[in-house]
């Protein structure tokens, strides 16, 4: 995984919307060994069961019956131009939804701490375009149930909470998901 991605807005692969609602779209991109990958980005048409306004995203290689395999590990050419595509597709979204709210959840503590780095890194670029939330909940007790981590019951919560450069958390603190609504 590449930690030091450089979100640009202006630098994307192009997009193709596959659904009206436009929930649904793909791009290719190239991988490390010149292969070509479509990959999908999906926006869940269920609402979060916890958090009110707040839809699914996911992103990876889509297969036959396009469904998103978002636990596939990809060592892509350029890691920024993918993740600027994603998040491009994402506020194009959320431009036409201002009410929404999007939501990437690290499916492992590994991912949780990529997008974390991710976010931190490019948080005053990403501040001109959206108000960025983490939240620590229910997911991180069952990723790490059976482990021999200590939680702190009190850490575990379904709240937003504002994303701030001065704020880095240690990594057995992470959030775990992460919420984005555009700004206006």
């Amino acid at each position: 995984m590449a930690l030091n991605i450089k979100v640009d807005l202006e630098n994307c692969y192009a997009i193709n919307t596959l659904s009206k609602d436009q929930k649904l779209r793909s791009f290719e991109t190239v991988l490390k060994t010149g292969e070509r990958m479509i990959l999908g980005i999906n926006i869940s048409d269920k609402m979060h069961p916890i958090i009110p306004n707040v839809y699914n995203l996911s992103f990876g290689p889509l297969d036959d019956a396009s469904l998103i395999d978002d636990k596939a590990k990809l060592d892509h050419q350029d890691h920024s131009k993918v993740f600027s595509t994603i998040i491009l597709s994402g506020l194009t979204f959320l431009k036409s939804n201002p009410s929404e709210y999007l939501g990437i959840d690290g499916s492992c503590n590994a991912r949780a701490y990529l997008y974390y780095r991710c976010i931190c890194n490019n948080l005053a670029y990403l501040s001109r375009f959206f108000r960025i939330y983490g939240i620590k909940y229910y997911v991180r007790i069952l990723r790490d149930f059976g482990q021999e981590m200590a939680f702190d019951w009190d850490d575990i919560t379904a709240d937003p909470c504002v994303i701030k450069e001065d704020n880095r958390l240690p990594y057995e603190k992470l959030y775990n998901y992460f919420i984005f609504n555009a700004r206006d």
